[in-house]
């Protein structure tokens, strides 16, 4: 009798502890004590199909604002754009902190570019854009560099997949995986990467596994717990892959610092890399004796990660679902054709002066961008004081995200959103504005200019240059991860036939 009173006495408790939080936050289903809404989460998910689709099912019971509960942690959901914009642009100062208690700081632990906040993060995001752009970004070199990469790999696959006149298959993902992931490794580390690598391919393979597990509860899994051997069996699914990632990037600094020790690597005086241009900051802080400077080997290690990991595995996974959109839609490809024959002549490849000409490539480009989404939740912002969200309180300490998946499946905003539908960007040119694949606000990916580089060039010479065929049934237009953090695209070979 004595174990049952206390049992009720700490249920009430903790129900009537949920029932106060929740008055401070905006409407949302109630949650139970410990498991918050998994149960509803998981339930409207397998009913709808899909997290974005579950999402969605929330917001028409609660609003353009709501909170659903991972466990005891409160997470707001920003479901339309114009709250969004209000909220992460025009008061990015509350909203642009980020959440990194849970999963996000497995391997950053507060370091980073991503993971990281305050001054530290705002000097090495600054540094890392200043860095890009003195190694191109946005200039013609960068064209130039994501274009001999585009032909090396052409040739290479050429060679090794050939299937008779100058025709060759290989899987999509594989493709795109190594040409994005050399272009972004060029510019970091001067290396680009060989088919055959066994760390690239070992890499590649469990990422692919990792991002395909990983689910919204390790977001808020506090860190101990997913460093601690109860939650091994977790962690070495998910997370050990980008242990992986980080062991690759440290080896390679390895590599560096030994090079230079022994003379066969000489540091320019502003780096032909991000890693010399990141050494000769650390030389620089060196001899100013700056005491506390944040830039060492250690949160070099870190922002490389970081970077690759941007770098990678968003564009080349948009590219293998641009190719996916095409391969369904023949007569979008027959319309960017007629579009690029008419600027090229049929005698050049596409250039990035080529953009303000070309409407219907930026168009399909903005709706392979709609229609992958590839983050079905993106990550979340930490507010640091109470505030209010569209007329509704809500308490510091809360996760916040404006999750982008859901305004690129809003029927209002994009009629028959399910469908490909390129043509939608030039009807209505105030769309483009509502289309945030590279997040909003002062935490917007870093990478943007290089990814929009990269999708443009490779798609438009890729669809002037060969008629792309699906290798066995032409994949649909569905990923095969719709419950996971990221929509990955479907898995699929690919048989390139240079257009006569």
């Amino acid at each position: 009798m004595f174990l049952f009173l206390i049992f009720v006495s700490t249920l009430t408790y903790f129900c009537l502890n949920l029932y106060r939080r929740r008055q401070k936050n905006p409407n949302g289903p109630f949650p139970l004590p410990l498991i918050g809404n998994l149960h509803q989460i998981a339930y409207y998910a397998k009913k709808t199909g899909g997290i974005v689709p579950a999402f969605n099912e929330f917001k028409k019971q609660y609003g353009n604002v709501f909170t659903l509960w991972m466990g005891p942690v409160p997470s707001v959901y920003i479901a339309d754009f114009d709250i969004a914009y209000e909220t992460h642009v025009k008061r990015a100062n509350v909203f642009g902190h980020r959440y990194t208690i849970g999963g996000m700081d497995y391997i950053r632990e507060g370091r980073g570019i991503v993971g990281s906040n305050g001054d530290f993060w705002l000097e090495h995001r600054r540094f890392a854009l200043t860095t890009l752009r003195n190694f191109g970004l946005g200039r013609n070199i960068m064209e130039e560099k994501i274009m001999d990469e585009y032909r090396y790999r052409i040739q290479d696959f050429s060679k090794t997949h050939a299937i008779g006149n100058g025709s060759f298959e290989v899987s999509a993902a594989t493709f795109f995986d190594i040409l994005v992931g050399s272009v972004i490794n060029q510019m970091l580390v001067s290396e680009r990467f060989e088919q055959g690598d066994e760390d690239f391919e070992k890499l590649k393979v469990s990422l692919a596994k990792s991002l395909e597990e990983l689910s919204p509860i390790d977001m808020f899994t506090p860190l101990s717990l997913l460093k601690s051997p109860l939650w091994r069996w977790r962690t070495k699914v998910t997370l050990a892959p980008f242990d992986f990632v980080f062991e690759l990037v440290t080896k390679g600094i390895k590599r560096r610092m030994s090079a230079i020790e022994n003379g066969t690597h000489v540091v320019s005086e502003e780096g032909d890399d991000f890693v010399d241009a990141f050494l000769v900051k650390i030389n620089k802080d060196q001899k100013d004796k700056l005491l506390d400077s944040s830039f060492t080997l250690d949160t070099l290690a870190i922002d490389l990660y970081d970077l690759w990991l941007a770098g990678q595995e968003t564009t080349s996974t948009t590219l293998t679902w641009a190719v996916v959109c095409l391969l369904n839609h023949p007569e979008v490809v027959e319309e960017l054709r007629k579009e690029l024959d008419g600027v090229t002549g049929g005698t050049r490849g596409v250039s990035l002066t080529d953009r303000s000409k070309t409407p219907f490539l930026n168009a399909t480009i903005n709706e392979v961008q709609r229609i992958s989404s590839i983050l079905n939740i993106n990550p979340f912002r930490h507010l640091q004081e109470e505030t209010v969200i569209d007329g509704q309180p809500i308490a510091a300490g809360t996760c916040v995200t404006a999750n982008m998946a859901q305004f690129h499946t809003d029927e209002e905003l994009f009629k028959e959103h399910t469908k490909f539908k390129p043509e939608r960007f030039l009807e209505n040119n105030n769309l483009e504005k509502k289309l945030i694949p590279f997040g909003i606000g002062k935490r917007s990916c870093p990478g943007e200019s290089l990814a929009r580089a990269e999708l443009y060039l490779i798609l438009g010479n890729l669809v002037m240059e060969y008629n792309l065929e699906s290798v066995g049934p032409v994949p649909e237009i569905k990923s095969p991860t719709p419950f996971a953090l990221m929509k990955r695209p479907p898995v699929y070979d690919i048989r390139f036939v240079p257009r006569s």
